[in-house]
This record gives structure tokens, sequence and C-alpha cells, in this order.
């Protein structure tokens, strides 16, 4: 694929700042040319443990009307989903959504898309991580595939980490904790949940649930891997 199709190459103030702080694979760490579009060695790049389903050939999820996930939960994905989440590296969460767009650009049915929602993160958690890594991956999305990005839902109540529960735990923690802030914007639309992995499914089955219940039309989903 034509990657310059849909990434910028690096402008020359970038390149200026990886002669000071070179690029590196986010997988392997290994050096990257200066004008590197993506942060990904072909090594890594050949290696990685791609998913191969389209949204068609995913597992259901309540709510969803589609899933699409680009990996399998394993390494090296695994550990730089890892890195992104609590290493505080949104070039890491930008490079793995131009990934994701990659894998689902190979399937001749993408469903069409009105609005790109990221996944939430309580403000308590995103101030002690920096950002909200659905939040990076979506904007990249968005910029790749020409759809605006808004973050129409807000998670209200702090819960505990997901991945330490069970599905029922992680249902019941997300009881009453997600809310969609911006009803009249996804009204009528076909939602396009953007997030990093999805394991049980609980997380976005109760987005799904919030965006349909706020008048969203269809609601698929994008994730990085799937456990």
């Amino acid at each position: 694929m034509n990657r310059a199709s849909y990434i910028d190459v690096p402008g020359f103030g970038e390149r200026l700042i990886r002669l000071l702080y070179p690029e590196k694979c986010v997988f392997c760490g290994e050096l990257l040319p200066e004008a590197a579009p993506l942060s990904v060695c072909e090594s890594c790049y050949s290696n990685l443990p791609r998913c191969r389903m389209d949204f068609a050939g995913a597992r259901q999820i309540p709510q969803l009307d589609g899933l699409f996930a680009a990996f399998l939960y394993e390494e090296p994905i695994k550990r730089a989903i890892h890195d992104m989440k609590f290493h505080s590296r949104p070039r890491t969460a930008r490079t793995l959504a131009c990934l994701i767009w990659e894998e689902m650009s190979k399937h001749t049915v993408i469903p069409d898309v009105d609005l790109i929602v990221p996944v939430p993160m309580h403000s308590r958690r995103r101030i002690n991580r920096g950002y909200n890594q659905s939040a990076e991956i979506g904007k990249t999305l968005g910029r790749i595939m020409k759809i605006p990005v808004k973050n129409a839902l807000a998670k209200i109540r702090h819960t505990k980490p997901q991945s330490l529960s069970t599905r029922e735990e992680r249902l019941k923690n997300l009881e009453n904790s997600i809310i969609v802030r911006y009803p009249t914007a996804v009204r009528g639309l076909s939602v396009l949940l953007a997030d990093d992995v999805v394991t049980t499914g609980a997380t976005l089955s109760t987005c799904a649930g919030a965006l349909k219940e706020a008048g969203a039309e269809w609601v698929f989903a994008v994730v990085i891997a799937t456990a």
C-alpha cells in the first residue's frame, strides 16, 4: 500500500527534531530513517500478529453492529499497547491507528460511518496518564478516513481498571458510568467507536448502548487488538 496517500511525510521541523531524538520502532526500538512515515521497522511490520477478520467475521458483542480488530493481543502488539497506555506515548497511538487502517483497507466491506467517537476515559485517569489513547486513535483514523471525530461520550464515574475484573464485574462497574454528552451530535448517524483493546466487550457494549439510546442508528467499533 502507498502509505504516502494517507500519512504525512515528516516535514523539515520534524526531521530536525529526529536528528536530536532519533525515531525508533515502537515494537523493538530499532533506529529508523529520519524520513520514516511510520514508527515501525520492516521486520516488525512483517511479523505483526494480524487478526485477518473483517467486520462481519468478528465475534458478536451486544449493541454493536460490527467489530474490527486489526491484531491479536500478542507480542509485540501487547507490549506496544502497554507502553502507549502507561508511558504516555501518543505517537505510538497514532502509529497503531495507521496500522489499523492498513488492515481495514485490505477488506472489501467497510461500513459507511458518519462520525468517529473515541471510547471515553474518566478525567482522573486521563490526568494520571496524560492523555486518552482512544482519542488519539480516533483522531488519526478521522484524519485518514476524512470523517469527523467527536468526544460525544463521557465517563462520569471512576471505576477500577477493567483488566482486573471478570465480565460480570466489568458490566457492573460500568453501570450508569457512561453518558452521551451531545445526543444531537449522534442522532440518526452511523457511529464508529475507537478503542485500544477488546477483551470481554463490556466497555464497547456499554458505549454502543448509550449511543443507540441517544438515537444513533448504527454503531460499529474498531480496536487495535482483540484478547
